[in-house]
């Protein structure tokens, strides 16, 4: 099993194991770096991609599916490139139980950036912000102020802190 990122024909098909490291690394640089709501919202989603609560191979995404707003994309897609190079500067590794396989894991984060680069504010599914929000509980963080884990100062889901659970 496996999950796949993709962006029309363009896809990333990458085990569940290296799944859940571009996760981790993701939100480690995304929530020391976000600072408005639609910066924390992208973190918050991805943290929501926790196959230890949803199911292995169950986390497949097109990028347009992210939950981008409309009036804030080229600022939203700015913020995912630099979430992407300071993961990959290594920034926050030390707050991981494990070391990633940095060859696998930066071909990953490279290709992922080189997609981003391609999308346009055309392409997104403009909907899928305020249907996300929609289906939000009550109680959950995205709702809540941005709540974080306070071992591991990430940005936490409606499953709770994402490195926590892995």
């Amino acid at each position: 099993m496996s999950n796949i990122i993709s962006l029309d024909s363009d896809t990333i098909s990458i085990s569940n194991g290296l799944t859940a490291v571009f996760i981790d690394v993701l939100i480690l640089a995304g929530s020391r770096l976000a600072e408005i709501v639609d910066e924390k919202r992208l973190i918050v989603w991805f943290a929501e991609k926790d196959q230890s609560k949803v199911g292995m191979g169950t986390v497949d995404f097109d990028i347009r599916e992210m939950p981008w707003g409309v009036n804030c994309f080229e600022e939203s897609r700015r913020f995912m490139m630099k979430t992407i190079e300071l993961a990959e500067s290594r920034t926050d590794w030390g707050k991981l139980d494990y070391a990633p396989n940095e060859k696998l894991l930066f071909l990953v984060l490279n290709k992922f950036s080189g997609m981003l680069s391609k999308l346009s504010a055309k392409d997104i599914f403009p909907n899928v912000l305020r249907e996300w929000l929609d289906a939000a509980d009550k109680d959950d963080p995205v709702l809540l102020g941005f709540p974080i884990c306070g071992k591991h100062g990430t940005l936490l889901s409606c499953y709770g802190c994402h490195l926590c659970n892995n």
